[in-house]
Formats: structure tokens, sequence, C-alpha cells
């Protein structure tokens, strides 16, 4: 994997990760931040999607 792939499905799902590291965090400390809490659930429904497409 390549330093500036951002195409794969693993790529993806490494960069989504950390995404959601970062927001969990963030909402551990604004627990009323109900906009940030739906962008959450949005990334938790892409990585899952992304696992599913890998186990094919």
């Amino acid at each position: 994997m390549k330093k500036l792939d951002t195409g794969s499905n693993l790529a993806q799902l490494l960069y989504l990760n950390k995404k959601i590291k970062i927001i969990t965090n963030h909402l551990k400390q604004n627990q009323h931040d109900y906009n940030t809490y739906r962008i959450l659930i949005k990334k938790l429904t892409k990585k899952k999607q992304i696992i599913k497409s890998l186990l094919k």
C-alpha cells in the first residue's frame, strides 16, 4: 500500500478507524453534540459496508 493510496478498501478502513477514534474522543467531552453523533453513525455504517465487501 502506497503512502497516498486512498482508493483501496483497506486504506479507507484505516482512515475511517482514525476518524472514528477522533470523533469518539470528541463526543466524550461534548455529549450533547448531536450533529457529530450523526456523523459518527454514518462513518460506522460506511465501515461496516467496507468490512462486508472485504469479506466477500
